[in-house]
């Protein structure tokens, strides 16, 4: 294996670990303390435990890399291409694949599990056009798990003059900030503007954001510019590799405080501090740190899978639900029933992508992947470089 300067291959390691994480986490939710779309009778301490420890970095790495992807796609495209690109890959998956595909099973068998409903998937079908879902209604608008993608698509919009070079300079205002904030002193002190985002989403009233993976929609879009911001400066990459280690250390203390506190002792005050957040840029810097030490190679593997982590991340929660409505009606204990889980839905999504996603043109459209010529031409430049 050669390892590779041009391209963080370690990012795309990364997004793969944390895809993994997610689809983990979602076969977890069936037996936490939580409410979700299907539930098992009884719940876990344990799960609901894995649950919260994963709320602590899995959507903040996730846009903490995409605001890394965007630096590097804007490197060789023009504004209009990168919309163009994400439009494709980003928002067409959100709004055809994820609204009408894959939400609609999931809110039927919650209405199913949940009493409020009677009756088949046609039957209901219908009715999924009623009212808005998360308020009251059905239709999934926000395409249930690929809210992400939905964030991202108008963080995309919202955030390119920000993430666009100057004609004039050739710089970005994003990588300007990100020269002036180029100091060994200042990585620590990134998750500082993320605490004052949250803050501020709570007295705007976006607190009821939160309902998204944990984190609030500001608090998002800080991650997302943070991710371009740590990759647009050399002066924050060389801060990460030398200071990475005691990041990573202090993640697994903090998240261990954190832990504690809200399931063991309970302290009233805890409410009003968020020692998560700390542990949260932690997790962030290590994995950065660990990742760019460990796994900024490519192979055969990575080309491969690289390719089928978005179809994956689209089809995940949908295939977990439905197997998951079956299995919490067994007499099985809870720790087999997250095995049969974990492993059915993983052999399901991979005999959906391999046999039908990564094969036929319509759905290699609908789920953001790149037509079979461009696509195949990729994985070879990276297989070329194993």
């Amino acid at each position: 294996m050669k390892v590779m300067t041009n391209r963080q291959h370690y990012i795309d390691w990364l997004r793969v670990i944390a895809t993994i994480g997610i689809f983990l986490f979602h076969n977890s939710r069936a037996y936490d303390y939580g409410d979700w779309h299907v539930k098992n009778a009884l719940t876990s301490l344990g799960a609901t435990q894995f649950v919260e420890f994963m709320n602590i970095w899995m959507m903040p790495l996730f846009f903490v890399l995409s605001g890394a992807s965007v630096y590097y796609s804007l490197k060789s495209r023009t504004g209009v291409s990168f919309l163009k690109e994400r439009f494709f890959r980003i928002m067409i998956p959100w709004l055809l694949t994820g609204i009408f595909l894959m939400a609609p099973p999931q809110v039927y068998l919650e209405r199913l599990s949940h009493g409020q409903f009677n009756g088949n998937f046609f039957q209901f079908f219908p009715h999924y056009f009623d009212g808005l879902y998360g308020f009251g209604g059905n239709f999934a608008w926000m395409g249930l798990h690929l809210w992400y993608l939905m964030l991202l698509s108008v963080f995309s919009v919202i955030l390119l003059p920000f993430f666009l070079s100057r004609a004039k300079t050739g710089v970005s205002p994003a990588q300007s900030i990100a020269v002036k904030l180029g100091k060994p002193w200042v990585l620590p002190l990134l998750f500082v503007p993320v605490g004052v985002v949250a803050l501020l989403s709570s007295r705007i009233g976006l607190g009821f954001t939160e309902e998204m993976g944990s984190w609030d929609i500001l608090s998002y879009a800080m991650f997302f510019i943070l991710g371009y911001v740590l990759f647009a400066s050399t002066s924050l990459q060389e801060a990460v590799r030398k200071q990475g280690g005691w990041f990573l250390l202090a993640a697994v203390a903090f998240s261990t405080i954190h832990l504690i506190l809200k399931f063991s002792i309970r302290p009233a005050f805890y409410d009003d501090i968020d020692i998560r957040l700390l542990a949260t840029w932690g997790w962030i810097v290590g994995l950065l740190w660990l990742g760019g030490r460990l796994l900024n190679f490519t192979n055969r593997f990575l080309a491969h899978v690289n390719e089928m982590v978005l179809p994956f991340y689209i089809l995940h929660q949908t295939v977990i639900v439905i197997v998951a409505y079956f299995v919490v009606q067994t007499g099985l204990a809870i720790p087999f029933k997250y095995g049969i889980t974990v492993v059915t839905s993983l052999v399901v999504i991979v005999i959906l992508y391999e046999l039908l996603v990564s094969r036929i043109g319509v759905l290699r459209f609908l789920f953001g992947m790149r037509g079979k010529a461009v696509a195949s031409g990729s994985r070879r430049a990276m297989i070329r470089a194993t």
